[in-house]
């Protein structure tokens, strides 16, 4: 359930930030933000999986 709200929340900020780009241009600062915004989503999305398929507990 998790792994699907968070794969909507990444097509969403996607669509957010191509809309950006157009509007803006793809240096702009909004962009630029959303982006990130959208690697933070990626991430969280990549450690979740992760967390799934590895049978030991990650260490850190």
């Amino acid at each position: 359930m998790v792994k699907e709200m968070v794969l909507l929340q990444i097509e969403e900020k996607r669509q957010q930030m191509i809309e950006l780009a157009l509007t803006y241009g793809f240096t702009a600062k909004e962009t630029i933000e959303c982006s990130q915004e959208l690697d933070q989503l990626i991430n969280q999305y990549l450690q979740h999986t992760r967390m799934l398929e590895s049978p030991f507990p990650s260490v850190q």
